[in-house]
């Protein structure tokens, strides 16, 4: 049902009327018209709005065409483990993944890829996520993140680098250095050793072991 059915318990009225419908009431008849002219201004405004926004997204846009056998780099956004973190302001930019082979072409924005064997990711990607691959040169990418069964990436702690202890409200707070899994460590991020005793306590356990 809609938020308007679940809150007052009917569905919403009906309020469109035929265009040039009359009515002897003179009351009724001017209701009308001022409803016209308003929905007639929404939609101006409407129109307004969004060639506004087709205007300032074009500006950034290119148009982007591979073939097939064209390697291109994969953009993929892992993010962060939010659930444990401190800092608010996590580097979210999206980051390139190694050149993948285009196997197929699917539409006219749409590109299939060959992912690695066990890659549990979908392999149809929109041709805004692709960059074409320039050269002969060794890159450096990272591989694709981890996944569970559903999709969803899977944010789980590989190593602690570092520790530290950090004042906060006036009390000493024990903190790990995390690199996360399929990811460099320079996006390591510090965690308060509690919440990730408390989230992941068979990694502490082990890597206290170690």
């Amino acid at each position: 049902m809609t938020p308007f059915q679940a809150l007052y318990g009917y569905q919403t009225p009906h309020l469109a009327f035929p265009l040039h419908s009359t009515t002897s009431v003179q009351a009724v008849q001017d209701y009308l018209h001022d409803r016209d002219h308003m929905l007639q201004m929404l939609r101006e405004d409407l129109l307004k709005a969004q060639t506004r926004m087709k205007f300032f997204v074009d500006k950034h846009r290119t148009e982007r065409t591979f073939a097939v056998g064209d390697m291109v780099f994969l953009k993929l956004q892992p993010y962060r483990q939010t659930s444990v973190a401190i800092c608010k302001n996590f580097k979210l930019s999206s980051k390139y993944f190694r050149p993948f082979e285009i196997v197929q072409r699917i539409g006219a924005i749409a590109y299939k890829l060959k992912l690695p064997v066990g890659s549990r990711i979908h392999l149809v990607f929109h041709v805004s996520q692709l960059k074409i691959k320039i050269g002969q040169h060794s890159t450096s990418s990272p591989s694709l993140p981890v996944v569970d069964q559903n999709g969803a990436t899977l944010v789980e702690p590989a190593a602690v680098l570092d520790t530290r202890l950090t004042l906060r409200d006036g009390h000493s707070i024990p903190q790990f250095l995390i690199q996360w899994v399929s990811a460099p460590a320079e996006d390591a991020t510090w965690e308060d050793t509690s919440h990730i005793r408390a989230q992941f306590p068979h990694f502490v356990l082990e890597d206290k072991d170690s």
